[in-house]
Formats: structure tokens, C-alpha cells, sequence
């Protein structure tokens, strides 16, 4: 899988917080119920925006 840095698609901020792990989402379209698989949710330091991936993303920190 292909590596990307972590941008925000509003603000293009690379600076974003946990804001909740194993996360699941449920709906309902036309009629059929939906439960995701375990997410995790990013919330945008600068703007507020929240980023949802799955297990397969993988997040390191930077400290300069």
C-alpha cells in the first residue's frame, strides 16, 4: 500500500489529533442497514475537520 502524508483536504494542514479510536459508523441506505469496520478518527488542529481511515493507515509523529 502506498504511503501518503497526512493533509487535511480543507486546510491542507499536515497537524491532527485522535480523536477516537475502533470507531464504527452505522446507516441506512435505500431500505439496507450498514455498520463499518473499526475506524480511526482524526480531528484537524488548525481547521476542525474530521478524517476517518481504516486499520490500514498508519500514523507516526513528527516532533521538530
Amino acid at each position: 500500500m502506498e504511503e501518503k502524508t497526512l493533509a487535511c483536504p480543507v486546510c491542507q494542514s499536515n497537524k491532527a489529533e485522535i480523536a477516537g479510536e475502533n470507531v464504527k459508523l452505522s446507516g441506512k441506505f435505500e431500505d439496507k442497514e450498514f455498520l463499518t469496520t473499526d475506524l480511526t478518527v482524526l480531528r484537524c488542529v488548525k481547521c476542525g475537520y474530521y478524517m476517518f481511515f481504516d486499520k490500514q493507515a498508519k500514523f507516526t509523529t513528527k516532533e521538530k
